[in-house]
Formats: C-alpha cells, sequence, structure tokens
C-alpha cells in the first residue's frame, strides 16, 4: 500500500461524529466552503455543519433549504439552533407569501371573512407582518412542510420565534422537541386558530432550561375609531415559565410573568409554582426596534408594581436577579426576607444599596446614578461599608466623572471584574485610559477585565465600529486599541479583558499571552454579572 492509500485509508476511519465536531469549529465562512469542494465525502460533511445553526428568517429561506433535506437523509439530527421568523395565516386573507416553490403568492380575497379572521388580518395590518418587505408569510402547503421538517430535528436544544404569529401548533411542536432547552420568542403574537391540535396547556414538564420572552405582542379584539383594543389572551405563551426544569428566565414589561402567572396566593392554585430550580432572572427594559409597531399594553405602565418583589421572595433557589426596576417607590421592601441564596443583584442606586447591606452579594450592579448631587460615589460608599469584597462591580452612569474610577478604586480592592457604562457626550479622555495603567491598576491586584464605554441606545443590539478612538494616525483602530492596552501588562498581571467600546474588545490568554482584537457584531442584551 503506496503512502496515498495509507492516508486515505486513514481519513476513512475517522467516525463522522469527530468531523462533525471538527467542522463546527470551523468558521462559516469561504473557508468551510472551500473544504466542501476537495471530495465528495467532505461536501457531505460540511453540508451538515452548515446546517448546524439554522436561520429561517424569511418564507423563501425556507423554500430554498426544503429540497437540501431529501437530498442529504439522515441530516435532521445534525440541527442543534433554529431562529425561525416564518408564519402563515388564515385563508382568505389578501397577504403576500410564498409557495412551496419560492414563489409569490396570494390567497384570493374573501368578501367577508368571519370576526375572528377579520380581526387576524387587522391586526396583520396593525403590526405591518403583512409587508412584502418582511417576506415572512408562507402559504399553507410550505409553512406545513416547514413545521414537518422541524419535526424532525429531535436534537435541536435551542429554538427562536422572531416577529411571527404563533399558535396551537406552535405550542406542539415545543412540546415535541425532546432535547430543547433553550426557548426565546420575540415580537411574537398567539393567536390560537381554528383547527389543528388542542393547545398544550400545561407546560410543567417541559424541558427547557432557559426562557426569554420579549416584546410580547396581543391580538387586536376590537377598533373603534383611533381607539385600539387588544386581546388579553396572553397566558398560553407567559405560563411556558411555568416549566419545572427552568433555570433562566429573561423577561420585560410586555410579559409580566410575575403578575399574571406567579402571583403568590393564586399560583399554587392555578398549578403555576415558582420552578424549584430557577435561579436566574433578569428583566430588561423593553427596546424599542426601528421601523416596527411596539404599542403600550394595558398594566405596563405600572410594570413590575409589588409582583416582581413578592415573587423574588417566594423563589427560594435565586441566586441573580437584575432589573431597571425593583418596586414602586410605595412599597415597602424587607430586604432581609429576600433569599439567602441570592448572590448577584442589579437594581437602580438606593435599592442596590439597601440589598447589599443585608444580603452577601458577591456582584453588584448599580444602575440609573445620577452624578449632580455625587450619588454615584456616596451609594459607593455605603455599599462599600458592607460589601468591601464585592468581586463584580457594574455602575450605569447618566454621566462620565473621572472621580467615579477613584472612588471604585480607594472602596473595592477585591474587584475581578469591573464594568461602567455612561450616557451623555462626555467620555474619558485619551490621557485618563492612560493612565489608567500606572494610577489605578496596581491597587486592584485581582481585576481580570475591565469594561468602560458609552451606553449603547435602545434602538439598536449593532456594535459601533469607529474608525478609530481618539487617534486616527494609526493603520487601524485595532492598533490604536493594542497600543494602548499593551503598556498594562506592566501594572497589572492578572487583567485578561479590556474593552472600551461596544465594537471591539482586547484580550490575552493568560500572563505573558499575546493581546488580540476581537469585532464584536452585536452588543450584549443582558449582563449576567459573572466575574
Amino acid at each position: 500500500m503506496n503512502t496515498e492509500q495509507e492516508v486515505q485509508a486513514a481519513h476513512q476511519k475517522v467516525p463522522i461524529e469527530i468531523w462533525l465536531e471538527i467542522l463546527a469549529l470551523v468558521p462559516v465562512t469561504a473557508d468551510l466552503h472551500a473544504l466542501s469542494l476537495t471530495s465528495r465525502r467532505f461536501y457531505d460533511l460540511t453540508v451538515r455543519a452548515l446546517h448546524r445553526d439554522l436561520v429561517w428568517a424569511k418564507a423563501e429561506h425556507v423554500a430554498r433549504s426544503l429540497p437540501m433535506w431529501e437530498a442529504n437523509q439522515g441530516m435532521d439530527t445534525a440541527v442543534r439552533s433554529l431562529d425561525l421568523g416564518v408564519c402563515t395565516v388564515l385563508p382568505g386573507m389578501p397577504v403576500p407569501m410564498i409557495g412551496l416553490d419560492g414563489r409569490r403568492e396570494q390567497h384570493a380575497q374573501r368578501t367577508q371573512l368571519l370576526q375572528d379572521g377579520a380581526m387576524l388580518q387587522e391586526t396583520l395590518f396593525f403590526y405591518r407582518l403583512s409587508l412584502e418587505s418582511k417576506g415572512n408569510l408562507a402559504t399553507e402547503p410550505l409553512h406545513d412542510a416547514m413545521l414537518a421538517r422541524i419535526q424532525t430535528f429531535t436534537n435541536i436544544s435551542t429554538l427562536a420565534f422572531t416577529s411571527m404569529i404563533l399558535s396551537n401548533t406552535h405550542l406542539s411542536l415545543i412540546h415535541s422537541l425532546p432535547q430543547l432547552r433553550n426557548l426565546r420568542l420575540e415580537l411574537c403574537l398567539f393567536h390560537e386558530g381554528r383547527g389543528g391540535p388542542p393547545p398544550p396547556t400545561n407546560h410543567v414538564d417541559l424541558p427547557i432550561t432557559e426562557l426569554t420572552i420579549l416584546n410580547h405582542r396581543r391580538c387586536i379584539t376590537n377598533i373603534l375609531f383611533s381607539h385600539v383594543s387588544f386581546d388579553g389572551n396572553i397566558m398560553p405563551i407567559l405560563t411556558l415559565c411555568t416549566a419545572r426544569s427552568l433555570r433562566t428566565l429573561t423577561v420585560d414589561s410586555s410579559a409580566d410573568v410575575f403578575r399574571h402567572v406567579y402571583r403568590v396566593f393564586e399560583a399554587p392554585a392555578q398549578g403555576w409554582p415558582i420552578p424549584p430550580n430557577l435561579e436566574h432572572v433578569f428583566v430588561l427594559r423593553r427596546r424599542i426596534f426601528q421601523n416596527e409597531v411596539q404599542p403600550m399594553y394595558p398594566g405596563e405602565n405600572n410594570f413590575p408594581e409589588r409582583h416582581l418583589y413578592h415573587f423574588a421572595v417566594q423563589a427560594r433557589a435565586l441566586r441573580t436577579l437584575s432589573t431597571p426596576t425593583f418596586a414602586p417607590q410605595n412599597v415597602t421592601i424587607a430586604a432581609e426576607v429576600l433569599p439567602r441564596t441570592l448572590e448577584r443583584f442589579a437594581a437602580p442606586v438606593e435599592t442596590a444599596a439597601y440589598v447589599a447591606a443585608v444580603r452577601n452579594v458577591e456582584a453588584l450592579g448599580v444602575l440609573q446614578c445620577a452624578l449632580g448631587s455625587r450619588e454615584a460615589i456616596n451609594a459607593l460608599e455605603s455599599i462599600a461599608t458592607s460589601r468591601p469584597q464585592l468581586k463584580m462591580l457594574m455602575l450605569e452612569l447618566r454621566g462620565w466623572d473621572e472621580e467615579v474610577i477613584s472612588a471604585v478604586v480607594n472602596l473595592f480592592k477585591s474587584l475581578r471584574r469591573l464594568k461602567i457604562v455612561y450616557e451623555g457626550e462626555a467620555r474619558p479622555s485619551e490621557d485618563f485610559l492612560v493612565a489608567l495603567g500606572p494610577e489605578f491598576l496596581p491597587h486592584m491586584p485581582y481585576l481580570h477585565t475591565l469594561e468602560l464605554y458609552a451606553q449603547p441606545t435602545s434602538f439598536s443590539r449593532k456594535a459601533e465600529h469607529p474608525s478609530a478612538l481618539y487617534d486616527s494616525s494609526f493603520g487601524s483602530i485595532e492598533e490604536e486599541l493594542l497600543n494602548m492596552v499593551i503598556p498594562y501588562n506592566r501594572y497589572s498581571k492578572t487583567l485578561r479583558k479590556v474593552q472600551f467600546s461596544t465594537g471591539y474588545v482586547v484580550q490575552r490568554a493568560f500572563e505573558g499571552a499575546r493581546w488580540s482584537v476581537e469585532r464584536l457584531r452585536r452588543v450584549e442584551e443582558k449582563d449576567d454579572l459573572s466575574y
């Protein structure tokens, strides 16, 4: 046997599973495509790798993709995640759709729809879901074929629904995926519809461990002049948070599970107890999307009222709680009744300081700090009295003030991670960032992560990529950032990650390793307060 034959034989002996793991580490770029051209075997393997993480945002994507599964039998089990934005509507609605062949179709308009269908049509027009530019509406045959294919993705662990109409069929689909662990719904609305399977009413046995519900929409029930009434039937979606295995929950004001599901006195009677292992809860500010209709629904202005506080008292396994509003000012908080398991907490400045005084938190987020009356520094001094050994500190400032850094360095010597985001036009000077090395880093011997950048807008999570941070004479912003961070080596052995812009992070693997710059595409949706 010659050398070429020996190499080929060894290549053939490598199990498919090993190749799939190797190819999963190759970026989905021209490199992976080039590898697919080397042989029929590698073509088949890379097709699987390219389809491990699917994004079906438009109906035409689905129409192009479905034949691929027929031509590559057995590829279904390779799918690990799916981001879906394709749905269908009732017959007789005059909206543009995509058929099985990928071509545009349109139902023949019925002269009169039933009341249910008429209101769904008004809902589509109200939220602009029927715009042809969105391209997310499929004909019934294409939609049925898509759902049938998804049901074969038996190893899928992450599923996201984005900007679409959910129905009983989708809830049944969720229940049919045995390996599903991470479920996300954003800009979605629920319409029970007619026919099909009855909606699952008990989500307790779902295997999900992480649930996100953001910008949850409501169907329209009536339009009288300029007044719009919305359907209050939001429970089929919100009760997903009762899954017994749930560990992480992320919601905003549009998905008030604390009021509608976890109500202290009514939840047990309804069969909606707080999941026993729910450890991490993140309440986000409602994100504003450009070109999206996002009305305020009844009750949102008062969110979270007292319900979040009552939930936190009852969630005995709670380790992380992050919220821009913990309770109304007229509600008296007894921080000592919060779970003793609480380790990470983020809330407005007064609440953060109060909770830190009575709970042994190791990571603290201090939000909405005004600087006119030295509020931030006064709050830090108060927190340091009871928690000088904090390991992680996040500050959300309404303006930039260099004195805040000085206060942090003097008060918290054990920080592993420091994150400061600020609003407004003012920002740290170049001289200040250069001086961070000799003046501040030696006083934080355990610090491994330093983040200091302007607060992103609520309109977009797209990271900013300026051509320069301060000095345009450098060849690139990456070169400028390296020139700024490398001198920090002299003053900190533990520093591993530095971020001065939402679009770039400078990091190294260990002391003495080379610093590298990673370009970020998106801003974090939430901070888990890790350290």
